[in-house]
């Protein structure tokens, strides 16, 4: 990964702990590996809402098929980082 791919996936990244972080954690501390499900314990609600705060942030669209491939902080990361590649 070049760095100014890593300089935006770390942007990224800090801005998706940011928008997590207003989700009740818990004792679950915000890292790349943290499940969104099973460790945060988001439900359908709070994924959709955590989309629509993505998409206003980024100002991507995030496909709701994408969805099922993303587990982690990490794999959100990285779809938002290929979402934002598509769009310039």
């Amino acid at each position: 990964m070049s760095t100014e791919a890593r300089d935006q996936y770390q942007e990224i990244l800090q801005g998706l702990y940011t928008l997590l972080a207003r989700f009740p954690t818990g004792n679950v501390e915000l890292k790349e590996q943290t499940d969104l499900v099973a460790d945060m314990g988001l439900d359908s609600i709070n994924v959709m809402e955590l989309l629509q705060e993505i998409e206003d942030r980024f100002d991507i669209i995030v496909p709701l098929n994408v969805m099922s491939d993303i587990r982690t902080v990490q794999d959100l990361a990285i779809q938002v980082q290929r979402l934002l590649g598509e769009n310039s």
